[in-house]
């Protein structure tokens, strides 16, 4: 490990993938001397790497960069925590729960407290799932409030906190997607659109298909991610129309939605786009259809006649 250390000390900027590779489940003594040597790293340095090594993780998910990104959520620089934070988004480790839940009430910047939003909602999702312990769903859920409720949040950190809060099930997550929804503010108003998806609620169906006539695309765009999410197959005569948008962003979205619903009607409108010209529709309509062959035969036992 030490060749490895000084290399990292001497060439941070240009440092070689299969160094980087050496700080997966790093710990113990190995982790305490990686600590010295990391707080002599410059700012620029350290982003870079914790770049890089989220770049690793979601490539392989046999690596595990946690222990390096755990160590740098105390570092004096912003841009250094937003990056630790960056590659934390799909933990599950629950000794991060209060760690997260401290930088998203007690940051004092922006960023971070939005990437550490974006954390929680993993766990937030898991809370959902019922895969967490009452005790740690309630501890997010009053974070999540406390800071929805902060008048002197920004609109940033108030958009992820919203689409985290979207996975409980409570009379003020109802309230407060309604109120979101009616904001001025399009940021704040996609992330109440968000969070309606990820509520897996049927209630919010009308509301999401009344956006779908939105002049802002981006929450036609937010909408048609949302009724996906529901996934009722009587909405998809309404997202069929979307598939032939002008706006390619719009028409990625109508496919994946028709994915996530469902259905032998979605089936042979995603059928219609497998072959399209444009290699970015072509993938996202073969994805729609593997998550539709999925749904319909989970254990692949359908056998071709």
């Amino acid at each position: 490990m030490e060749d490895y250390l000084s290399e990292l000390a001497e060439k941070s900027e240009t440092i070689k993938t299969s160094t980087l590779l050496e700080l997966s489940g790093i710990s113990g003594k190995e982790l305490g001397n990686f600590s010295d040597t990391w707080r002599t790293f410059k700012s620029a340095a350290k982003v870079g790497i914790l770049t890089r090594l989220t770049e690793l993780a979601e490539n392989d998910v046999q690596l595990d960069f946690t222990p390096v990104c755990k160590l740098s959520l105390s570092d004096p620089e912003p841009i250094v925590r937003k990056a630790a934070l960056d590659g934390l988004w799909e933990v599950q480790d629950r000794t991060f729960i209060q760690p997260l839940i401290e930088i998203l009430i007690n940051d004092t910047d922006s960023d971070v407290k939005s990437s550490a939003a974006i954390a929680l909602s993993s766990f937030a999702q898991m809370s959902q799932n019922g895969k967490l312990i009452n005790r740690d769903s309630a501890k997010i859920f009053d974070a999540l409030i406390q800071t929805i409720e902060n008048d002197k949040e920004t609109d940033k950190v108030l958009s992820r906190t919203l689409e985290a809060l979207g996975y409980f099930s409570d009379q003020r997550v109802d309230q407060t997607i309604n109120q979101f929804h009616h904001d001025k503010n399009p940021l704040l108003r996609r992330s109440a659109i968000f969070a309606m998806g990820r509520n897996a609620n049927q209630k919010w169906l009308d509301m999401i298909l009344d956006d779908f006539s939105d002049k802002n695309p981006a929450i036609r765009f937010e909408a048609l991610n949302a009724v996906g999410f529901l996934g009722d197959e009587s909405t998809v005569p309404y997202v069929i129309p979307f598939t032939k948008d002008p706006d390619i962003q719009i028409k990625l979205a109508a496919l994946t939605s028709l994915g996530h619903i469902g259905g032998e009607l979605a089936k042979r409108e995603i059928l219609t786009w497998i072959e399209d010209h444009d290699e970015n529709i072509r993938d996202v309509a073969q994805n729609a259809l593997t998550d539709i062959d999925f749904e319909q035969d989970p254990l692949g036992l359908s056998f071709n006649q």
